[in-house]
């Protein structure tokens, strides 16, 4: 099993910040039946599973909740590679759930919006990540690619 054990810090305020703007936007693209709306939730996703540096979700947290005090940052020990790969799993999900309503099938498609932001909720609530769990588990099993460890 492969483990990283360099000390890392992750500021969980932006993290947070962009798990509620997926609940909301998901949201309110379900009420408007909007496949734009979870396209771009998606791109924001797989732009913070990337950690780029001009991401959605960063730039409004940088530019926007920080400055105005909205937030506070907070900075913890943690490894960032099982958040970005819970990021991953959900800008797929949104993906396929883009692909399915262009393709007149709402039922899955809503489905798999919902899954995303029920688990976005237990993050945001309760602090329990569930891709990050699973990224853990991987490492765990030493499935060549999760190579960081949980902090202790």
């Amino acid at each position: 099993m492969t483990t990283t054990t360099t000390l890392r810090q992750v500021d969980h305020t932006g993290l947070k910040t962009g798990m509620a703007l997926t609940i909301v936007l998901l949201i309110v693209a379900f009420v408007l039946n909007s496949p734009l709306l979870v396209a771009l939730v998606a791109v924001a996703q797989l732009a913070a599973a990337l950690a780029l540096p001009f991401g959605p979700y960063k730039v409004i947290y940088e530019r926007v909740v920080k400055p105005a005090g909205l937030a506070a940052p907070h900075v913890i020990a943690d490894n960032p590679e099982p958040h970005r790969f819970a990021s991953l799993v959900g800008g797929l999900f949104n993906t396929a759930a883009t692909l399915l309503l262009l393709a007149g099938l709402p039922a899955p498609a809503w489905v798999l919006v919902a899954v995303v932001v029920v688990l976005a909720n237990l993050n945001l609530w309760l602090n329990f990540c569930l891709g990050c769990w699973m990224y853990y588990q991987f490492n765990r099993l030493g499935v060549p690619g999760f190579t960081a460890a949980p902090i202790q």
